[in-house]
């Protein structure tokens, strides 16, 4: 073959060969570009993902914080009032037992016995102190759901009514006696059933 026709046949042949050579070479940094970029945008979304999930559990937990602020304040109240009911029934509860000691004598006082006088202003001094005890209501919510029960027992301002309590003087009967002290065990149920509705508001919806 004459040499001239081969330098030409390879010079041809290297013309055809380089460009898609160079196109190759041009296209790997493509390929490159493109997953790079892919693997940022995954990044991202997965920062997206992962801030979206943080920020939804700081929401959760300051719902729960509220929650628990809401009840212990509501807690708190209750326990104040319930503690001052407790007072109050442990003056019914002494009232009773100053009646208790002349109802159970035998035999009975005699109306002007020193002891069933002494006895009876035990019981006018113990009912004066009840009288003037200040009952603070419940939290609105707990107050609506016993109103019915607080209404029966006290004033406007929290105060005992006085026909829970009923007087008695040095010379009442054995009979009234009998009568007050039914009207105080009465009394002292109520009492025990409105703290005990009170503390239920508070696992009520």
């Amino acid at each position: 073959m004459d040499p001239s026709s081969i330098s030409t046949a390879g010079a041809i042949n290297g013309l055809y060969h380089q460009p898609l050579s160079a196109q190759a070479s041009a296209k790997q940094p493509g390929k490159e570009s493109q997953q790079e970029a892919n693997n940022t945008s995954s990044a991202v979304d997965t920062i997206k993902i992962g801030t979206s999930t943080t920020l939804k559990n700081l929401d959760t937990v300051r719902t729960i914080e509220q929650m628990h602020a809401h009840l212990n304040l509501l807690a708190k109240g209750i326990r104040e009032t319930n503690e001052s009911i407790n007072k109050a029934t442990e003056q019914v509860d002494a009232m009773k037992s100053s009646l208790q000691v002349i109802i159970k004598n035998f035999p009975p006082f005699s109306i002007d016995s020193e002891e069933r006088i002494d006895r009876l202003m035990d019981y006018t001094s113990l009912r004066n102190e009840l009288l003037s005890l200040m009952i603070p209501p419940p939290p609105p919510a707990p107050y609506e759901k016993v109103k019915h029960l607080w209404d029966a027992l006290f004033d406007q301002n929290g105060k005992v009514l006085p026909a829970a309590v009923p007087s008695l003087e040095t010379s009442s009967s054995d009979e009234q006696l009998n009568k007050v002290n039914q009207d105080l065990d009465t009394t002292s149920m109520q009492l025990t059933d409105l703290s005990n509705q009170i503390t239920q508001t508070l696992f009520q919806p």
